[in-house]
């Protein structure tokens, strides 16, 4: 469902209107840029990030097309999971899978930021024939069990802490917006940068009711944790063979370690090209969030990329 508040961009001669679609726990809620006529790019954020992040990206990208950029539950604009209700990325493909069958869409074109390349992978290969591209940015591996698996029972006892003070249905700590801005920069590892950090910002955050002038996150606490895990290594790397359709690979220079896990894996990438002559890879000056710090390279490489590869039938 189509809902309120059409909103300009002054850098887009298009429109982007925010969307809530159904959901049994809720909605999920994001942006729709560009034409409602024929079928979009779906577009998915980064771990405790939200659409927002896109905001200075989406505005580089070719306007005739559409873009639909969803905030994941617990993120953003989205839904929380009920209480009482872990996180698994097995979660994550349902939660495409859903959008995907809410609009009757045959296939999905895939602009994927950090974990979501990962989420994306998974999804392609559960879905290959219903994919036709998917371009990642700093992020594209499968989502296995050997990702924090030494630290799952210190995430349950934490999950059921939170799950708790979620329960209670208060304010968590206020901030100053400088504040806010600082803490969200250091926690991406300084990748998000102060003067970007307000894109994110602007759908993570509330008005405090009882400090005036200050704000608190409301994402969901249980987004402190990684989701449970339940693919293992070998089942996922057999579907490999599935995974033929164009791809592009978009990494920054800077290397953390928060993030490498996701972009540092040059003998998967190995595989992808001995297997998928259509996959790319490119390098850019920035950091894990360049396409949100220096979006004008990552469009240089994205737009060529879409002529090229949209060549399937987009009307809905």
């Amino acid at each position: 469902m189509l809902l309120r508040g059409i909103r300009g961009h002054s850098k887009w001669k298009q429109m982007w209107e925010e969307i809530k679609i159904p959901v049994p726990w809720g909605h999920i809620a994001g942006k729709w840029w560009g034409p409602q006529d024929k079928r979009p790019i779906l577009v998915l954020h980064g771990w405790q990030d939200n659409c927002g992040s896109f905001d200075r990206l989406i505005p580089l990208l070719k306007p005739e097309l559409g873009y639909l950029a969803i905030d994941f539950p617990g993120h953003g604009l989205s839904s929380k999971l009920p209480l009482g209700v872990s996180y698994y990325w097995s979660d994550y493909i349902v939660f495409l899978r859903r959008v995907v069958q809410y609009f009757n869409w045959p296939k999905v074109s895939l602009l994927a930021h950090s974990i979501s390349g990962s989420i994306a992978y998974n999804y392609a290969t559960l879905y290959p024939k219903t994919v036709d591209f998917l371009i990642a940015i700093e992020g594209l591996r499968p989502l296995t069990d050997d990702l924090k698996i030494t630290e799952l029972g210190v995430n349950m006892d934490r999950f059921i802490k939170y799950d708790h003070l979620l329960s209670l249905d208060q304010e968590g700590p206020s901030y100053l917006y400088n504040e806010l801005e600082k803490r969200l920069h250091a926690d991406s590892d300084n990748s998000i940068s102060l003067e970007t950090c307000k894109y994110v910002l602007e759908r993570t955050i509330a008005k405090s009711k009882t400090k005036p002038n200050e704000f608190y996150f409301t994402r969901d606490l249980r987004l402190k944790l990684l989701p449970f895990l339940e693919y293992k290594t070998g089942d996922v790397m057999k579907m490999t063979d599935k995974f033929t359709f164009p791809t592009l690979l978009c990494l920054g220079t800077v290397v953390t370690e928060k993030f490498a896990l996701l972009t540092q894996t040059p003998e998967f990438f190995d595989v992808l090209k001995k297997i998928n002559p259509k996959f790319e890879i490119h390098t850019i000056e920035g950091t894990h969030h360049v396409h949100l710090n220096n979006p004008e390279p990552v469009a240089g490489l994205i737009n060529p990329f879409i002529e090229r590869y949209d060549v399937e039938d987009r009307s809905i």
